[in-house]
């Protein structure tokens, strides 16, 4: 495995598009691949919400980390995962969370988390506020890659448009981000108007730039993001679209720049 890790933040300018069951889904499938994976939730509303342990509103998180008055190692919490961890927001009232933000947006004290967390995990994948601004803006700052959703509804697409025009402007004050993809999701494949979308997408956006997994419109996602847990973990017998987030980790991992050792024929026997 690599010695230092890649930053990938998710990142949508609209809510509701499945940004936070992308983030939190891809970020299990990369760890059960083996990567040791640390998911930082970067929404002051705390969109994650509750971990696989249980509520974490209560718990110190990133803010209290970027303050200062807690170590990163100290803050993170563990699943039942050995390569999954996660770091909440922590405390940010809601009359501050504007402020919290914006104080965020240079992407200097992300810079240096960032930096600190590279040396621990492979991957650091950051949830953000559906916003162009504030911390989602200085996330981006700070990170090589960005994967956004792409909500297969009719008029979606512009807001791609407005998130390469933003990375277009990182890049030019010299932040090394890029995109590492889109990924339709709320997916219907029955409904004419969910599968225009999503073939506008393959034919507006190079080949490349669409992931070929797709997430669908599935009511399970409703109930296992109120529990606040991967699909994977959501029962016994991980539901089959489960199966999807480990298709978009495998996607990612060469655009990622991972280090994938296993292109040689493993022999059926010894």
């Amino acid at each position: 495995m690599m010695n230092t890790g890649r930053v990938l933040v998710v990142a949508s300018q609209k809510g509701g598009v499945g940004k936070t069951t992308l983030a939190l889904n891809t970020a299990y499938a990369f760890a059960g691949r083996g990567w040791r994976t640390l998911l930082v939730d970067a929404d002051p509303q705390g969109s994650i919400g509750f971990s696989i342990q249980g509520s974490l509103r209560s718990q110190a998180g990133l803010a209290e980390v970027l303050a200062g008055s807690r170590a990163l190692i100290d803050t993170v919490t563990s699943s039942r995962l050995p390569e999954f961890d996660l770091l909440p927001v922590g405390a940010v009232p809601p009359t501050d969370a504007f402020q919290w933000s914006a104080q965020l947006e240079d992407g200097a004290r992300l810079a240096r988390l960032f930096e600190e967390a590279r040396q621990h995990y492979d991957l650091v994948l950051v949830d953000t506020p559906p916003s162009m601004g504030g911390v989602t803006l200085g996330a981006m700052r700070s990170a090589e890659f960005v994967v956004t959703p792409l909500q297969a509804e009719p008029l979606a697409a512009r807001s791609v448009s407005h998130l390469l025009a933003v990375i277009g402007a990182l890049r030019t004050e010299g932040a090394e981000v890029r995109l590492a993809g889109l990924v339709l999701t709320m997916l219907q494949s029955r409904q004419d108007a969910s599968l225009a979308v999503a073939q506008e997408s393959w034919k507006l956006f190079p080949d490349d730039l669409v992931l070929d997994a797709t997430v669908p419109r599935d009511s399970i996602f409703l109930d296992a993001s109120a529990e606040g847990v991967p699909l994977a973990l959501w029962r016994r017998r991980p539901p089959a679209v489960a199966a999807v987030f480990d298709q978009i980790a495998a996607e990612l991992e060469n655009r990622l720049g991972l280090d994938i050792d296993d292109d040689r024929a493993v022999p059926l026997l010894g």
